[in-house]
C-alpha cells in the first residue's frame, strides 16, 4: 500500500509535459509515473530510428526545459530520447516523483510489475488519476498490419529498412501518412532509383508547410487559415484557397485530397515525393500473396527481389472525445490542434487553477483531425480554447515555451491576441455551419 498526489498513467510526451507543469509549480506535491516501456519519451522508444519531429522543436518536450536549440531544428529520435531522459532523471532526483517503469495500471489504484505479475501495489490517490494513454498512439513496430500477409512474403516495419535497404531490387511502401513519406524518403536518400518504389496511397492528405510553420510565424498564419474560414463555401474552397496564402500544400496537384492529419513536410521533401510515378491509389491492401497485391479496388501483380514496407499504424487515431476533468480524473486530450504537449502542459495548469472542473471544462477537446471536413472545427476550436486559456492565466500563456504563440514578440503577440478575438466568433459560426452541412463529423 502507497499514497501518491497524482497517479499519472503513461510517460509519453502528453503525461511528461502534465507532470512537468505540476512538478515546476509545486514543490511539495508528490507525482506517482507508470509505464509499460522502460524509459520515458513513449512511443519515441519504438520509432523507427531515423525519425526525427516534424514541428519545431520550440514548441515540443516539457514547459521547464528547452529541447535543441530552442528555435525550428527537427530533433531526432536519440536527441528525444535523451531528453526525455534528462526531465526524469530530474524528477527522480527531487525525491517526489516514482517512475514505474515496466509497470501497467490495473484499475482501482491497482498497479502491477510486468517483470513480477504476483507484485501488485495499491496506491490511494490523494488528488487525482490522470490518463495519459488518450492518444493510443500507434507504430508499426508495435502494431500488425491490418491486410493479410501470406507466409514467405518478406514485409518489414520501417524500423528495419535501414538493415534491409540494400538487399532488394523493388520496394513497395505501404500506407502514404508522415510515416509512408519518411520511408520513401529514405530509399530515395540511400540511392535507391524512384523507378524501384511504389507508393501504395489509399488516399491523398492535404499537408502543412513546414516554411509556414517556423518559430514567430505559426500565429500569422492560424490567423489567415481563420479569415479565409469565415467567407468559405465549402470544405474544398478552404483548402483551395489556404493552399494559395495559409501554409498548406498537396503532393497532386490534379486531386483534391480525403484527408488532413496536419502532417508537415517541408517543399524539398514535397519536390522529392513527386518524383514517385509509381504511386498505387487503389484503396487499402487487403491481403499479400507471393505474386500479388490485392487492394480494395485493384489487385496487382509483382514481381522481380521485392519488399514490402509496412506504414500502416494509425499513429494519432481521432479517438472520441470525453471530458477532461471528471470526479477524480483527468483524461489528456489536445485542447490545440495537433499539439498535444502543450494541450497537455495547459490541462495541468488548469488544473492547479482555484476554479470547479465544471468551469474547467469549458476547454473544449479536439480530437486529432483526420479527414479535411474536421479541420474547420478543429480550427475555430483551437481559437476558443487559446481565447479562453488567456482569460484564466494570461501570463502564463506568454511565458509557455509550448505555447507557439510565446515566441512571438510582445507587440505581435497582442496584436494576434486582438485579432483572433475579433475573427473567433465568425470562424466559429462558419465552422458550425460547414459541420452541419457534413453531417455532424
Amino acid at each position: 500500500m502507497k499514497e501518491t498526489d497524482y497517479l499519472i498513467i503513461g510517460a509519453g510526451a502528453m503525461g511528461m509535459a502534465f507532470a512537468d507543469e505540476l512538478f515546476t509549480r509545486q514543490p511539495k506535491m508528490n507525482l506517482t509515473i507508470v509505464d509499460r516501456r522502460a524509459k520515458a519519451g513513449g512511443h519515441w522508444n519504438n520509432a523507427y530510428p531515423f525519425v526525427k519531429l516534424h514541428q519545431p522543436a520550440a514548441f515540443y518536450g516539457v514547459n521547464s526545459i528547452v529541447l535543441g536549440n530552442g528555435t525550428n531544428d527537427l530533433s531526432s529520435k536519440s536527441e528525444i530520447l535523451d531528453y526525455y531522459e534528462k526531465v526524469m532523471t530530474k524528477f527522480k532526483n527531487s525525491g517526489r516523483v516514482e517512475f514505474l517503469s515496466q509497470h501497467n495500471y490495473l484499475g482501482d489504484g491497482k498497479v502491477v510489475n510486468l517483470q513480477n505479475p504476483d507484485n501488485i501495489t495499491t496506491y490511494t490517490i490523494n488528488k487525482k488519476l490522470v490518463d495519459a494513454t488518450y492518444m493510443k498512439v500507434k507504430v508499426p513496430s508495435t502494431h500488425k498490419p491490418k491486410y493479410e500477409v501470406a507466409e514467405g512474403v518478406p514485409l518489414i516495419a520501417l524500423n528495419d529498412l535501414r538493415e534491409h535497404y540494400d538487399k532488394w531490387e523493388k520496394f513497395y511502401v505501404i500506407g502514404n501518412g508522415k510515416t509512408g513519406m519518411d520511408a520513401v524518403l529514405y530509399l530515395l536518400g540511400k540511392g535507391i532509383a524512384e523507378n524501384n518504389i511504389h507508393w501504395v496511397c489509399p488516399n491523398q492528405a492535404w499537408l502543412f508547410s513546414r516554411k509556414d510553420l517556423q518559430v514567430g510565424n505559426v500565429a500569422k498564419v492560424v490567423l489567415e487559415q481563420a479569415d479565409i474560414l469565415r467567407t468559405t463555401a465549402n470544405v474544398d474552397e478552404f483548402f483551395l484557397a489556404m493552399e494559395k496564402t495559409a501554409g498548406i500544400i498537396r503532393l497532386d496537384k490534379n486531386t483534391l485530397p480525403k484527408k488532413w492529419r496536419c502532417a508537415t513536410v517541408s517543399l524539398q521533401e514535397v519536390e522529392k515525393l513527386r518524383r514517385i510515378k509509381n504511386v498505387i491509389n487503389k484503396g487499402r491492401v487487403t491481403k499479400i500473396t507471393k505474386n500479388e497485391i490485392a487492394l480494395q479496388q485493384d489487385t496487382i501483380a509483382y514481381t522481380g527481389k521485392t519488399l514490402f514496407v509496412d506504414c500502416s499504424a494509425n499513429a494519432l487515431s481521432r479517438e472520441k472525445k470525453v471530458p477532461i476533468f471528471s470526479d477524480g480524473k483527468i483524461t489528456l486530450q489536445p485542447i490545440l490542434f495537433c499539439q498535444q504537449v502543450f494541450s497537455a502542459a495547459t490541462i495541468a495548469r488548469m488544473e492547479l487553477t482555484n476554479i470547479c472542473d465544471q468551469k474547467r471544462n469549458q476547454l473544449i477537446p479536439i480530437p486529432h483531425p483526420e479527414f479535411k471536413e474536421d479541420w474547420p472545427s478543429c480550427l475555430a476550436l483551437s481559437i476558443e480554447n487559446l481565447l479562453l486559456l488567456h482569460r484564466h492565466f494570461p501570463l502564463w500563456m506568454f511565458r509557455s515555451r509550448l505555447n507557439f504563440m510565446s515566441h512571438e514578440t510582445l507587440f505581435n503577440y497582442f496584436y494576434y491576441s486582438v485579432k483572433a478575438i475579433f475573427l473567433s466568433p465568425d470562424a466559429s459560426k462558419r465552422a458550425r455551419e460547414l459541420d452541419r452541412a457534413d453531417g455532424g463529423r
